[in-house]
């Protein structure tokens, strides 16, 4: 598997962990965790996560971190 094919599984594992909550993206800003803009260029592929933003999410999501590496094999 390539890094494209690995940043698009995190990218659908993110929308997925936000949605299954009932979070809209400007909930997640308004909890100061990430800018609605960032989110949004990252749920879209258009920028790649940093490790250490994919582990607030992780933790705000309630999700271990592997949950965003599923089906990235």
């Amino acid at each position: 598997m390539n890094e494209k094919k690995i940043n698009q599984v995190i990218s659908y594992q993110l929308v997925k962990a936000r949605e299954a909550l009932g979070f809209t993206q400007m909930k997640v800003q308004e909890d100061k965790i990430m800018s609605q803009s960032n989110l949004s260029k990252i749920e879209n592929g258009v920028k790649k996560i940093s490790a250490a933003k994919l582990f607030l999410l992780a933790d705000y999501y309630n999700q271990p971190i592997e949950y965003f590496f599923k089906d990235a094999k």
